[in-house]
């Protein structure tokens, strides 16, 4: 027995700015959560689920875009043919929306109530739905906490919008605690509202996010889509993710540390944009591309007209598209030109004391309580018994003190 289990999918959203990315990519874009929608009809279909899931904001928000709703309708009618069944339980997009409240829905799709808790009995599936849609935007007390007990002998699962105990980026919408889906004991637990993919409770009683459907803008990066979850008797729902997306944001990043040469920085630049374009398999790319590290190439890089015209052309090569470049390369130190004159002075120095280890064994005394100090730890002997009038102890203080200003210098002079 399968479900598959989505959430947070905006559809229609109004995204803002993509005319900068040219009209194609715009086009796309605009068009990408309803495309993303029309993959999860698919994926429903290809994996035989005998129950399709929605945790919540299946819309973006408050406007007469009926339209959209009209769309949504089409989709469902789909699974309504075959006779899928769909639970959906309203989020905070959702409870604006004015698509939500006059929408004549296939006889497939039930909407849980949004007033108190209730259960979808499948009979035929033997699976129950529990859940709760949002009545307010503003949900702020704990949902869960009133979830009615699991049903025996059949497969329980939850559906919630929810930020769970917070998460960043997310308003704390229905909190709960992983310990509170967990103390329901469901077979499974359907929680929308967090974009982000990830698990909440692990075990018997899996909780996850399904993250959004389709990314919507430059922060939700990566592969998105829908979770299949598989019963079977005896072990744990198993959660198998499905990219649904048309159309993938992420973000870049390119260490230039050592590269000192334009070409090989600008290969570094393409050979990421065209790894990321790879494993996107075939999908728009929409990247921002982050340069860091230290270089000789610090201030070339900050000629944006320059900069520009070659991401142009990489992105003509690797068919990625760059919404932008953000350049955080700094300038090595600059070398110290007393730097060479410091380490030939103490070059002959050093050769000096070998040639007079007794002029060596004199400054040594001269020095003895700070030179004592100096040595500390670079003699296998203790501290007390360190000889300073011993020719040999003194001529190895003096390679190492030379081997450890030498190295200091080196890097100064570079």
């Amino acid at each position: 027995m399968k479900i598959v289990h989505a959430a947070d999918i905006h559809l229609d959203s109004q995204l803002k700015g993509l005319s900068r990315l040219g009209d194609e990519t715009a086009g796309v874009l605009r068009g990408a959560t309803r495309e993303a929608l029309s993959n999860l009809v698919g994926l429903v279909q290809s994996e035989d689920a005998g129950l399709l899931v929605i945790a919540g904001d299946l819309y973006d928000g408050d406007w007469n875009a009926y339209a959209t709703g009209a769309f949504f309708v089409r989709q469902m009618d789909v699974l309504n043919d075959l006779g899928i069944p769909v639970v959906i339980a309203s989020g905070n997009h959702d409870a604006q929306s004015q698509i939500t409240r006059s929408l004549k829905l296939p006889d497939n799709v039930r909407m849980l109530p949004v007033d108190k808790p209730d259960s979808v009995v499948l009979e035929d599936l033997g699976i129950v739905v529990h859940g709760q849609g949002y009545p307010t935007r503003d949900v702020t007390e704990n949902l869960v906490a009133a979830y009615p007990s699991r049903i025996p002998n059949m497969v329980n699962v939850g559906v919630l919008h929810t930020a769970v105990a917070g998460a960043e980026g997310h308003a704390l919408y229905a909190p709960c605690s992983p310990q509170d889906l967990e103390m329901l004991k469901y077979d499974y637990f359907a929680l929308g509202h967090v974009h982000q993919r990830g698990v909440v409770v692990e075990g018997a009683h899996p909780a996850w996010f399904s993250g959004n459907l389709q990314g919507r803008k430059a922060s939700e990066t990566g592969p998105k889509g829908a979770l299949v979850v598989d019963f079977d008797p005896g072990r744990p729902a198993q959660v198998d993710f499905h990219a649904l997306d048309v159309a993938r944001w992420e973000q870049v990043s390119v260490d230039v540390t050592d590269l000192n040469d334009t070409d090989a920085m600008l290969d570094a630049i393409e050979a990421s944009l065209r790894m990321t374009v790879g494993a996107a398999a075939g999908r728009r790319t929409v990247a921002r591309v982050h340069l860091v590290g230290t270089s000789r190439l610090a201030a070339r890089l900050q000629n944006t007209e320059w900069l520009d015209a070659e991401i142009e052309h990489i992105q003509e090569q690797t068919g990625a598209v760059v919404e932008t470049t953000k350049v955080e390369v700094v300038a090595p130190l600059a070398p110290d030109p007393e730097a060479a004159l410091l380490r030939t002075a103490m070059a002959k120095t050093a050769d000096h004391l070998r040639e007079t280890p007794v002029g060596l064994t004199n400054l040594l005394k001269s020095l003895d309580r700070d030179i004592r100090d100096i040595a500390k730890g670079q003699s296998t002997s203790s501290q007390d018994s360190l000889d300073l009038t011993d020719e040999s102890v003194a001529l190895r203080l003096l390679q190492k003190a030379q081997s450890a200003l030498d190295a200091r210098l080196a890097g100064l002079e570079h």
